[in-house]
């Protein structure tokens, strides 16, 4: 900027010595031409030094530093819906990953299938006791394709569709969780304890929009929170994974 001003100084410094010229040529007498000459030249040599100090100064002067400004966005503090939400998700997650834990490597076998399900139901929930319905599709039944920790034979049970509490879990996909289980709907047999748990969970798997397999377990303490969540996520992952062991 000021270098700006400094050459605008001189450039205004020579258009005005033409001026001045002008000037004393027409009041000054041609007779005095080189006394004209001389003050003009002494005006020339006057406006000329002004302009190179003008020019020298703005020269010393420093540059300010330049003030580079980084603009960071701060991240906004989420809610406490947010953080409800992202929480919720992590232990949907969580779970979802322990139950679907190696299934993938059984899809050649049924029994292997369902044992390592359920032993990773019983890892992730506690599970005492279990059965898996298959849909067989000559007989129109859903039949015990695998159980856990059942010792009972008069436990294997057969449904048809919308029959009993797994056939009417079937009919209408959707997943079923029940907090207080009637007594004597299922026995637990163990050292410790006997009697009936009092948490019963039915999953159902759909292929097509059909039903073909329906896991069930019961627990004696509740599932973790967001526990419908949990399960409707279960649900979906089971069925998108689900190997082909049944036809429709």
């Amino acid at each position: 900027m000021k270098y700006k001003i400094a050459k605008f100084f001189l450039i205004i410094s020579l258009l005005l010595s033409i001026y001045v010229l002008l000037v004393l040529l027409h009041i000054v007498s041609f007779k005095n031409l080189n006394l004209l000459l001389l003050g003009y030249l002494f005006w020339i040599l006057f406006s000329v030094v002004i302009a190179y100090f003008s020019l020298i100064i703005a020269a010393s002067q420093k540059p300010k530093e330049v003030v580079k400004v980084v603009y960071k966005e701060v991240p906004q503090k989420q809610s406490k819906a947010e953080q409800k939400e992202n929480k919720e998700a992590q232990i949907i997650k969580q779970y979802t990953q322990i139950v679907l834990s190696d299934l993938n490597k059984f899809k050649d076998s049924l029994d292997k299938y369902v044992d390592q399900l359920f032993k990773n139901l019983a890892q992730a929930f506690n599970i005492v006791v279990g059965m898996f319905f298959i849909w067989d599709k000559n007989n129109e039944i859903y039949k015990t394709a695998g159980t856990y920790a059942l010792y009972r034979e008069d436990n294997y049970r057969e449904y048809k569709l919308g029959e009993g509490i797994p056939g009417q879990v079937a009919k209408d996909k959707r997943i079923l969780y029940v907090d207080n289980v009637p007594e004597g709907y299922i026995i637990v047999y163990s050292g410790l304890i006997k009697g009936t748990p009092k948490y019963l969970v039915f999953i159902p798997v759909i292929k097509n929009d059909f039903t073909v397999a329906i896991v069930e377990f019961a627990t004696l303490e509740p599932l973790p929170e967001p526990t419908l969540k949990i399960l409707e996520t279960l649900s979906k992952k089971l069925s998108e994974q689900f190997p082909d062991f049944v036809k429709i």
